[in-house]
C-alpha cells in the first residue's frame, strides 16, 4: 500500500509541478477553522536548501511524534475586554477577525504580578494578513496590547519571487515595575514553487522563507536601569498550498552561534491513532521561557486534568542534566529550572505521563 501511495504521489508531482500557483486570503485560515497538525522529531534529517522553480520536495518519510490542533477563534469568543478592544469595525485601528490562544509571554524577571493566558489577534483582508496585537491576563485582568507597528505576516496575492519586509513593535507599562518593549523585523521571500509531498499527501505549493530578528527591552523602575537583548534569529521555511489554510509543512530553525538548528518540524495532517502522545498534547500545553536562556528556564504547564508528570532535560548526547517527578492538579503550574551550570548548546525537554509525552527544544547560550 505504501508503495502504491508513493507511485501515486510521484505521478501527481510530475503533473502538478508544471504550473506555479498563486495564494490569496482564501488560502489562509480564518475564525472557526480547526486543523490537525503533526510534529516530527527535530533530529529527523530534512532538506531546507533546495529551492527555486519547479521543484519536488519529498518529505513523505516524516514520522509524527505528536499531534495537536491549530484552532482559529472568533474575537468575540475571547472575552468582553478583548471583544471590544479588537472589535472588527472600520474605525478601529486594531480591528481583528481572528484570535489564536497561546503564544509567548514576556520574560520579565522578579515580577510581583502574574502573566497568563496569552492570545494573539489578527486581521485578514484581501490585501494582507497581519497581527494587530496581543492579549495577556495580568493578575486576573485581561489586558490588550496593541502593536504600535503592525506585523504583516503575508501580503496578497502571494506569487513566486515576491519579497517583502516589515518592522513590528509593541510595548507595555506595568505600574510600580517598569516598561517592557518588543521589536521585530520580518523578511519574507517566496523562494520556490513546485510539488510538496508529505505523509498527508502531494500538493502544488509555494515555499516562503521568513527570517525573524527580534529584540527585547526592559526598564525596571525599582532598579532604576534598563537593558536590551537581541533574540536568536529564527527562520521559518513554509510550504503553502491552495485552500490548505495553514502551511502544509513548516520547518523552523534558530541561529545558534552561526549554526542553523532545527527547532520544530510541523505539517498539516489527519488524525492518526498510532501517535501515542496525542492525548498528552491535547490535555497539556507546555511553554518554555525564555528560550534561548542563560541562567534559568521557566516551564509553564497548563493541564485540563490532574496527572503524574515526569520532566527530563537531556543534552545532545542524551545525558540527563535535570529530572523531576511531580503530581500536577488541573490548571496552571510554573516550574523554574536553574540552567547556569549547563554548557551552551541545544537541549531536549521531555514532559511525559502514562498517556505519552511532549518534547521541546531549549537553547542555552
Amino acid at each position: 500500500m505504501k508503495h502504491l501511495y508513493m507511485i501515486a504521489a510521484l505521478c501527481f508531482a510530475c503533473a502538478g509541478s508544471k504550473a506555479q500557483i498563486t495564494l490569496t486570503q482564501n488560502d489562509f485560515a480564518g475564525a472557526g477553522d480547526d486543523i490537525v497538525v503533526s510534529h516530527a522529531d527535530v533530529n529527523t534529517p530534512v532538506d531546507i536548501t533546495t529551492t527555486g522553480a519547479n521543484q519536488t520536495w519529498d518529505y513523505s518519510s516524516l514520522v509524527p511524534t505528536s499531534q495537536d490542533t491549530a484552532s482559529f477563534l472568533s474575537v468575540g469568543s475571547t472575552g468582553g475586554t478583548y471583544s471590544l478592544y479588537y472589535a472588527n469595525v472600520g474605525f478601529n485601528s486594531n480591528r481583528s477577525n481572528i484570535a489564536v490562544s497561546g503564544g509567548d509571554i514576556p520574560n520579565i524577571p522578579n515580577l510581583p504580578i502574574t502573566l497568563s493566558d496569552p492570545y494573539s489577534f489578527y486581521y485578514k483582508s484581501s490585501s494582507d494578513y497581519r497581527q494587530q496585537g496581543l492579549g495577556i491576563t495580568i493578575s486576573g485582568l485581561q489586558t490588550p496590547i496593541a502593536y504600535s507597528s503592525k506585523d504583516i505576516l503575508y501580503t496578497f496575492p502571494v506569487d513566486y519571487n515576491n519579497a517583502d519586509s516589515c518592522n513590528a513593535a509593541w510595548d507595555i507599562s506595568i505600574p510600580n515595575l517598569g516598561y517592557y518593549g518588543f521589536t521585530q523585523k520580518r523578511v519574507n521571500h517566496v523562494d520556490g514553487w513546485g510539488t510538496l509531498i508529505t505523509p498527508y499527501g502531494a500538493f502544488s505549493a509555494l515555499r516562503i522563507r521568513t527570517v525573524l530578528a527580534a529584540h527585547d527591552s526592559l526598564y525596571a523602575d525599582t532598579l532604576g536601569f534598563g537593558y536590551g537583548m537581541d533574540r536568536a534569529v529564527v527562520t521559518e521555511y513554509k510550504w503553502f498550498g491552495q485552500n490548505q489554510l495553514i502551511p502544509l509543512l513548516q520547518i523552523t530553525t534558530m541561529d545558534m552561534t552561526g549554526l542553523e538548528v532545527v527547532t520544530d518540524i510541523a505539517y498539516r495532517d489527519s488524525v492518526r491513532n498510532n501517535v501515542g502522545i496525542a492525548q498528552l498534547s491535547a490535555n497539556t500545553s507546555v511553554q518554555i521561557m525564555p528560550n534561548p536562556a542563560t541562567d534559568y528556564i521557566n516551564v509553564e504547564i497548563n493541564s485540563s486534568k490532574s496527572q503524574e508528570l515526569n520532566l527530563t532535560v537531556t543534552d545532545v548526547l542524551g545525558a540527563v542534566v535535570y529530572q523531576d517527578n511531580f503530581t500536577m492538579n488541573a490548571g496552571h503550574h510554573l516550574k523554574q529550572i536553574p540552567a547556569r551550570q549547563w554548557a551552551a548548546g541545544i537541549y531536549s525537554l521531555t514532559l511525559s505521563s502514562q498517556e505519552g509525552k511532549v518534547v521541546k527544544k531549549i537553547v542555552i547560550r
